[in-house]
């Protein structure tokens, strides 16, 4: 294992650090985009991850995997907001109103990040109903098929990335497949 040096000064951290995130800077702002679906979340999980990068950059081991490192910070990092804002979040059921609530991405008029390919995939390929049915996945299902389907991660990455054995991201990926058709079959047969 390849460590630092304890000569190294603050500045010279900084620099090291600085050069593993621009090589990797615009997967993980898709990530984030992907991750939070808003770009003033994505933006705030962007930092944080970052940041948390840094005050912990003592601990990456040189010669890793940089990508998965950060993008298991970032997982991490989202899934604690997530959990945050779920004891914050209050909804009345009573009305229907809040079944099945979706989050989109931001408006028409927002900034196209043309490197987040799941974001130009949806934008290009997919109507909003299949959008909707794959946000509408648990997390659990979407994340693993998202990152293999759409971030180009192997297996052996979305396992490394989510900290869950490669059968298991094999399995919620055909899973999350599943699921989708199914949701899609159910729709095509409720038109007709």
């Amino acid at each position: 294992m390849k460590q630092r040096g304890d000569e190294m000064n603050g500045a010279e951290e900084y620099m090291e650090f600085t050069e593993y995130v621009e090589r990797e800077r615009t997967r993980l702002w898709s990530q984030a985009v992907s991750l939070t679906r808003n770009i003033q979340d994505a933006e705030d999980l962007y930092q944080e991850t970052l940041l948390k990068g840094y005050n912990y950059w003592d601990k990456f081991e040189l010669g890793t995997n940089f990508k998965a490192w950060m993008s298991r910070i970032m997982i991490n990092t989202h899934i604690n907001n997530v959990n945050k804002n779920k004891r914050k979040m209050e909804c009345d059921f009573s009305d229907g109103e809040c079944e099945n609530i979706i989050y989109h991405a931001v408006a028409e008029s927002a900034v196209h990040y043309a490197e987040n390919p799941e974001k130009v995939f949806m934008e290009t390929h997919i109507d909003n109903g299949i959008e909707r049915m794959l946000y509408s996945l648990p997390d659990s299902f979407r994340m693993p098929f998202s990152l293999f389907h759409f971030e180009g991660y192997l297996y052996e990455e979305v396992a490394k990335i989510l900290d869950l054995p490669i059968g298991t991201v094999k399995s919620r990926i055909f899973r999350a497949r599943k699921m989708m058709k199914d949701m899609i079959e159910a729709k095509t047969e409720t038109k007709h």
